[in-house]
């Protein structure tokens, strides 16, 4: 018995081509809703919104991250991220602290300050209606998809 070569290449069918790019667009549909509830939170404190992607990665209740951990996160330089931290420690949002294992080290976190910005973000995020159609059950289980879905390893760029 032979195996035909094409029996064990795998085969997209264009329904699954379809329903990934519609997951894509509903993604970056519902992202941009969001986007805007945080740009108009940013505006009010008097935060641009270039440093948007920082903030989200000092999430209270976090290990306090690096620059680095912040660049590998984002997927940008470290410069790009030391710029972002500069604008938020001027602001009084974030400070430079030496990292608790390794002096050499510096991370990144929020003042009061900064649990403020955070705090309104979090309760505008609740109150726009975002998630208005999902109930709990259904809100931890997009969680859980989307966490999955950001697993480093399954992301080729």
């Amino acid at each position: 018995m032979t195996v035909d070569s094409d029996a064990k290449a795998p085969t997209t069918r264009p329904a699954d081509v379809e329903r990934k790019a519609e997951i894509v667009r509903i993604l970056v549909e519902v992202g941009h809703a969001a986007d805007a509830v945080v740009a108009q939170v940013l505006g009010e404190f008097g935060v641009p919104a270039s440093v948007a992607g920082t903030l989200w990665a000092l999430a209270p209740g976090t290990e306090p991250p690096t620059m680095r951990d912040v660049a590998a996160r984002l997927r940008c330089d470290p410069s790009t991220v030391s710029l972002a931290a500069d604008k938020l420690q001027s602001m009084g949002l974030v400070a430079r602290q030496p990292h608790p294992a390794d002096g050499r080290k510096r991370t990144l976190v929020l003042t009061e300050q900064g649990h403020e910005l955070w705090e309104a973000l979090r309760e505008r995020l609740h109150a726009s209606g975002l998630f208005a159609g999902l109930d709990a059950q259904e809100q931890d289980t997009l969680l859980a998809l989307l966490t999955k879905m950001r697993n480093p390893q399954r992301l080729v760029m």
